[in-house]
């Protein structure tokens, strides 16, 4: 069974018409036509919302993009990215990030018995400090670590990848259009995700449609909260300076959007992607949409 809701956390959902359980295990807007059966209806966006919050994995963003696409190209260039710019002091500033925190797994040998230790750059040569670090890293992706060190690492391989044009953002085409639509509509458009506002700026800014940065009016990343706490919701509009009810947050994942109601988020909206996770009951409290051009609709039109 779902959670209980309070009053405050229904009515902040209240913008939204109801749902119905679909065979492929969504929920889709109905209607209920003069015979009483049910009809699939277009969502709406409520009319008082003034901001789309969007997740990208699973919702702008095909789900499979990183774990398929950027993890392994960071993986197969890493080495050479480390031999080409290994004096930068950007990249030295990652690796500084990288080797505590290796030390500390190293310590914690009970729990990571195959952590990599990182020497510091002037107690080891440049081949056994880039051996060191390609080792860690693997180790770290092999762990599936969502460290700063590796994300900072990992970043600038990306970028790196994106400047050449080896890499490009996927974004599914809706996500443009709808964009486009919002803004038109004077909606503002930000994007909230466990990435670092550089990643999400280098898919963005390098995606198969070209640069999206200037349909999008900012970034939000851990470094206000969690996605699946509250408070990181509640941050997000006091930063906004907007109430929460205000706001429309679009996600694949069930926790992230009981975080965003509990918050007081005006529209948790479940995204329906190919490849995400199938639904459970829980999905039952929240709008469903397989596009999101099916938020470009508002009640008066």
């Amino acid at each position: 069974p779902g959670e209980k809701r309070s009053a405050d956390e229904m009515s902040a959902s209240s913008g939204f018409n109801g749902l119905t359980a679909t065979q492929d295990g969504c929920f889709a807007y109905v209607t209920i036509d003069p015979e009483g059966n049910p009809r699939p209806r277009p969502p709406q966006l409520p009319a008082d919302s003034q901001i789309v919050v969007l997740d990208i994995e699973g919702t702008t963003t095909l789900i499979s993009f990183v774990h398929d696409e950027l993890f392994p190209f960071a993986r197969k260039h890493c080495r050479s990215y480390l031999e080409k710019h290994w004096d930068d002091p950007k990249l030295q500033a990652a690796l500084d990030v990288l080797r505590t925190e290796a030390a500390q797994d190293v310590l914690d040998s009970a729990k990571y018995p195959r952590a990599v230790a990182i020497p510091p750059m002037d107690q080891a040569t440049k081949e056994d400090g880039i051996a060191a670090v390609v080792a860690a890293v693997e180790w770290q992706m092999d762990m599936d670590r969502k460290a700063t060190g590796l994300k900072g690492l990992q970043g600038l391989i990306w970028k790196d990848g994106y400047a050449s044009g080896e890499l490009k953002g996927h974004i599914f085409e809706d996500a443009i259009s709808a964009m486009q639509w919002w803004k038109e509509k004077g909606v503002q458009v930000y994007i909230y995700s466990s990435g670092s506002v550089g990643a999400q700026k280098l898919l963005f800014g390098s995606s198969k449609f070209g640069d999206m940065l200037p349909l999008i009016d900012g970034h939000f990343d851990t470094a206000v909260g969690l996605k699946v706490e509250a408070n990181s919701y509640e941050m997000i509009a006091q930063q906004l300076k907007v109430p929460a009810a205000r706001i429309v947050f679009v996600s694949d994942a069930e926790a992230e959007l009981l975080a965003a109601r509990r918050a007081g988020i005006g529209g948790p909206v479940m995204c329906c992607r190919p490849g995400n996770k199938p639904l459970t009951m829980d999905s039952c409290g929240f709008p469903v949409v397989r596009s999101l051009l099916e938020l470009c609709r508002c009640p008066d039109e």
